[in-house]
């Protein structure tokens, strides 16, 4: 009898499945596994948010449902396309070489101009070219506009909240990020106070967040003008550099090069700290930045 029961689950099962495979959009069995290579680190990166993956036969891509909640306990289903971790709307697919994707290369360590090749360094000026930044691909905003409810300029200044931070300082900042952003903070002010650490506080001029607008010279839309990065500014930069295009207006051609041990960069418990709680810093990248972190959760778990 047992044996007669397999053999009809089996039949069943075999007649099921090009039931299920005949829908544009279907759910691959053990989907859990079975998906975007790169999916699960939204997942454990926004575990408030619900992605659920189904695969669209006539884009031949998958079709990722982001479902978030609101206050009320209203939930919205938002579905993009995966696209290379793009999450692109349907009607943007055509376009998708005009985003980047959103899992990229975040170093473990500040990228060092004297270990640069040609190769990189032809690289380098061709992305930072006028050209290129103006007309460029840009950081696809579907898939944030969707966790964080930033689609314009009234929905975004809806979440913007005045944070402590920093010994007695405020900074404004999306809620979604109170959390973590006041763990860096409380977890920076316990730091034993070396003198670097002394110098730093005595220094620290401004903490700036939310601010709409783009990226200088750009299309993309600023991280600042979602909420989600804070710049830390001390007074003087300690006459050194601390910002790649404020450097490159002044020397166009050799900008790159410019020494690290010439930048200002915080001290290496607070970069730490940030990234410990969620944050990148903006000096790890070639167009450095250091001033800027950036809340991405998402970035650390693929980087590791």
């Amino acid at each position: 009898m047992r044996t007669k029961l397999k053999h009809i689950c089996a039949v069943l099962f075999i007649l099921i499945i090009p039931e299920r495979f005949s829908s544009p959009e279907i759910t691959l069995p053990f989907s859990k596994w079975w998906e975007p290579q790169g999916l699960s680190v939204f997942r454990k990166a926004y575990p408030d948010v619900e992605f659920i993956s189904l695969f669209d036969k006539d884009e031949n891509d998958w079709c990722i449902h982001v479902i978030t909640e609101e206050s009320g306990g209203k939930k919205t289903d938002t579905a993009l396309y995966w696209c290379e971790s793009r999450f692109l709307p349907k009607e943007k697919l055509a376009e998708k070489e005009t985003y980047r994707p959103m899992l990229y290369t975040y170093p473990k360590n500040v990228p060092d101009p004297r270990n640069f090749t040609e190769e990189q360094i032809a690289h380098i000026a061709e992305f930072t070219s006028k050209e290129n930044r103006e007309n460029g691909a840009v950081d696809p905003p579907f898939l944030f506009n969707a966790i964080y409810d930033v689609s314009d300029r009234a929905h975004t200044e809806s979440h913007i909240k005045k944070v402590p931070f920093l010994d007695g300082r405020t900074v404004n900042v999306h809620e979604k990020i109170e959390a973590p952003l006041t763990r860096v903070s409380e977890r920076i002010m316990a730091l034993p106070k070396t003198a670097e650490l002394e110098r730093f506080f005595s220094t620290l001029s401004r903490t700036d967040g939310f601010n709409w607008r783009s990226v200088r010279d750009t299309q993309s839309r600023s991280f600042h003008s979602i909420g989600l990065a804070i710049d830390i500014l001390p007074r003087g930069y300690y006459q050194k550099i601390i910002y790649w295009g404020w450097q490159k207006q002044l020397h166009p051609e050799t900008w790159w090069n410019t020494p690290l041990e010439s930048r200002w960069t915080p001290p290496q418990e607070i970069i730490d700290i940030f990234e410990d709680e969620g944050f990148i810093w903006g000096g790890k990248w070639i167009v450095w930045d250091n001033m800027h972190f950036e809340y991405h959760p998402e970035l650390l778990l693929y980087n590791k």
